[in-house]
């Protein structure tokens, strides 16, 4: 027998000496690449948390910008039924007068006509404002074809037509004199009834436009229906 087969580092001893060495180095090489799916697990998880409450911030900051639009429609919403429903008061009142005259339906006529007068007032005193209103519940910078609507369609052609007519036939009442023919050739309850509509789908459209996901087009072509043009 050779002296190479009596030496104690034969191929298995040395085959066990190499393993023995390099499990440990592979072990923590292993333990390295784990160590780092976890890392990047967790910068995945934290990267997704900061994308959701990025994500969280942006809809609460969205859901207030709609819940402060929403209440200046409310607010608007008020001016327009506040001076419709004076408008409505007056003109049964004139009607209920007319019908027969008393004392007591003539101090009503003239209370009616008193709280319709301070619509009236609160409405142009804050008309500008209402505009600007509008344009804030739409996020405009600038004059806006609602703001155009209000003013001339709501106003102009509604709102307008009814003081001149209840100021004329309120006239005529408190001089003694019979106002129904004067409330029927302006369309008293006509425009009365059309300030309602109108009221209501400026109103309606913009309260839509205030949340996300509005459509400006189809509000506008709703208001241009259901306004009077002349």
């Amino acid at each position: 027998m050779s002296d190479g087969s009596k030496s104690p580092w034969n191929s298995l001893e040395i085959a066990k000496l190499v393993v023995g060495l390099l499990m440990p180095l592979a072990l923590a090489f292993i333990g390295y690449l784990i160590n780092i799916g976890f890392r990047d697990a967790d910068d995945a998880r934290a990267d997704a948390l900061r994308q959701a409450e990025r994500a969280q911030k942006e809809l609460e900051v969205t859901r207030q910008q709609a819940q402060t639009r929403q209440t200046a429609v409310g607010n608007f919403s008020h001016f327009i039924y506040e001076r419709r429903a004076r408008s409505e008061l007056l003109h049964s009142a004139l009607r209920r007068h007319a019908g027969a005259p008393t004392e007591d339906s003539k101090r009503e006529l003239i209370e009616r006509k008193r709280l319709y007068d301070e619509a009236y007032v609160n409405w142009n005193a804050n008309h500008q404002a209402n505009l600007l209103l509008v344009r804030q519940i739409l996020g405009a910078t600038n004059y806006s074809n609602f703001e155009s609507m209000v003013e001339f369609r709501l106003v102009s052609k509604t709102f307008a037509p009814i003081d001149n007519c209840l100021t004329k036939a309120y006239d005529l009442a408190i001089r003694a004199k019979d106002p129904r023919p004067t409330l029927a050739e302006c369309r008293a309850t006509e425009l009365i009834q059309s300030a309602l509509d109108c009221g209501y789908a400026i109103t309606d459209e913009l309260f839509k436009l205030s949340g996300p996901g509005g459509k400006p087009q189809e509000a506008e072509s709703i208001v241009d229906a259901r306004c009077p043009k002349g």
